[in-house]
């Protein structure tokens, strides 16, 4: 495909946002995307001309004063969002999302909040394992009753500020329960999505990029 067709999915990677399936964005590449790679740590904002966002896992509650600093980049990626730039976050990524983020010793600092809510440090790990995911009816990327594998480890809990849209219907082995955000071209939670269980997932992306780079 030219180059110049191709879509453009902004990828945040450094330190804090580093955890990515590398066959996710080998699918994404394969089904037409460019991925172009920024980092918020190093104060760098969302590309311009991108067409999609990627905000993968990590560990960005270690750096949290550093990213709630870097009052440029959240700005951006608020604004990409509002846009309706189609975006996947994941795990770090969704943190990085939510209103405010308090670390284990109490301090709190503000992020992004596109997402209602406080994401709160715990000491000992809050969830860890293989997921079944199935799509609720907000979610763009994998429709209601669709399903995917993926896998949640993360160290921290989410705590919404009233009722939100859910993006997932999660099977691991302590049962089945709801988590993530989503709303509009945002699709956000703790699982981390393995594309190559279901591909309809990147196609799904990529179209979506397409139709806001005709919009826009």
């Amino acid at each position: 495909e030219p180059a110049a067709k191709r879509v453009k999915i902004a990828v945040a990677k450094d330190a804090a946002f580093h955890f990515y399936y590398p066959e996710n964005l080998e699918l994404l590449e394969a089904y037409g995307a460019e991925c172009l790679f920024f980092s918020p740590l190093a104060g760098e904002t969302v590309p311009a001309g991108v067409h999609g966002l990627y905000l993968g896992g990590g560990f960005p509650e270690e750096f949290a004063a550093q990213l709630s600093g870097n009052r440029a980049v959240s700005e951006s990626v608020r604004r990409a969002i509002h846009r309706g730039l189609p975006t996947l976050a994941e795990c770090g990524g969704f943190m990085y999302l939510c209103e405010e983020l308090e670390t284990t010793d109490g301090q709190r600092y503000p992020l992004v909040g596109v997402i209602p809510g406080r994401i709160t440090m715990q000491r000992r790990l809050a969830a860890l394992g293989y997921r079944e995911v199935t799509g609720i009816r907000p979610n763009f990327l994998l429709g209601e009753g669709e399903s995917a594998k993926g896998h949640e480890f993360h160290y921290s809990t989410y705590a919404p500020s009233g009722d939100i849209p859910h993006a997932y219907e999660t099977k691991g082995l302590r049962g089945v329960k709801r988590e993530g955000f989503a709303r509009g071209n945002l699709v956000a939670g703790y699982t981390h999505l393995h594309f190559a269980s279901n591909p309809a997932v990147v196609k799904r992306w990529i179209e979506r990029c397409r139709e806001v780079a005709q919009d826009g």
